[in-house]
């Protein structure tokens, strides 16, 4: 069982990550909210939206076993996916806005716990516990612009306590399993500290600086390295620049489809982050279910 995250399987890189968030920590500090934003929508805009733009290549990988399921219309099948998404949000919006958070969740403990716990048993309950911890930290410490937003896309309020309460349930539900999961008490006490680094972010900065770091730093970087793990060789050159020249497509399709909605959309200002949001649920449905077929794929597992 490898310790630590996929893209961080040595302890000087984890350490070398988790300085990196005290930074930005002390950046959130003395900076003020606008120029955070600015910051996370920088870092969202460029390797949170990269890290998904590859998922029509992955598909037709040769490796991938469900080619014929899909034949030359991946990218129409997935663009249809990406527009049920929207359309779901638009429709039935709180389906969509429960939706999204489950699969993220689950998104977020399957990236970072993939290649630590191979034995593990019931990895369903470790992976949403785990990305459950992190949206109740982010929801709990931001309430009232969260709850906000959660009006905004589905006109239901949700009080305070239901944040701390399931807060304090999943956290220790998540303890409980990680002793039981984990066998080194090294890598226990690695992955609370962070939790509790994390939890120190998300308390001082804004919603979006504190939700970009993580979704950056520590969900679309392991990410990009277990897809380009995937997708090319170690024998291959430049797989970074193969890697971003076969997604730079799709990357600008999406950044073109997200700034025609703020440019030309007639959306009041505080409805923004709302729609910034639910743009990340559309693209995020298709994307999840692809790394879950190229985590569960023969060369990711034989690598």
């Amino acid at each position: 069982m490898k310790a630590l995250t996929s893209s961080f399987t040595t302890t000087k890189k984890f350490i070398f990550y988790l300085f990196i968030t005290l930074i930005c920590i002390v950046f959130t500090l003395f900076c003020s909210e606008n120029l955070q934003n600015i910051a996370a929508s920088l870092g969202i805009l460029s390797f949170g939206i990269l890290h998904g733009a590859n998922d029509i290549k992955i598909l037709s990988s040769k490796r991938m076993k469900i080619n014929s399921l899909f034949g030359v219309s991946l990218l129409l099948i997935y663009l249809v996916v990406v527009f049920l998404g929207i359309l779901l949000f638009y429709f039935i919006p709180g389906i969509a806005l429960i939706s999204f958070i489950a699969v993220s969740c689950y998104h977020f403990g399957e990236q970072h716990w993939e290649d630590k716990l191979n034995d593990i048993k019931r990895p369903l309950l470790f992976y949403i516990t785990y990305g459950s911890l992190i949206f109740l930290m982010l929801f709990s410490f931001h309430y009232s612009q969260v709850e906000e937003i959660i009006f905004q896309i589905s006109s239901v309020h949700i009080p305070y306590q239901f944040f701390f309460v399931s807060l304090i349930i999943i956290g220790n539900i998540f303890l409980v399993c990680m002793f039981i999961q984990l066998k080194k008490i090294k890598h226990i006490l690695l992955e609370t500290l962070l939790l509790g680094i994390l939890g120190l972010l998300f308390y001082t900065a804004s919603l979006l600086f504190a939700f970009g770091l993580y979704f950056v730093i520590w969900h679309s970087l392991p990410s990009l390295k277990s897809q380009i793990k995937y997708l090319y060789s170690e024998k291959e050159d430049s797989p970074y620049f193969k890697y971003f020249k076969s997604a730079f497509l799709y990357w600008i399709m999406a950044l073109t489809g997200l700034m025609a909605i703020y440019f030309f959309g007639s959306l009041p200002k505080d409805q923004y982050l709302s729609v910034f949001f639910s743009f990340l649920a559309a693209i995020t449905f298709p994307h999840v279910i692809v790394m879950g077929l190229m985590f569960h794929s023969p060369k990711l597992n034989s690598s």
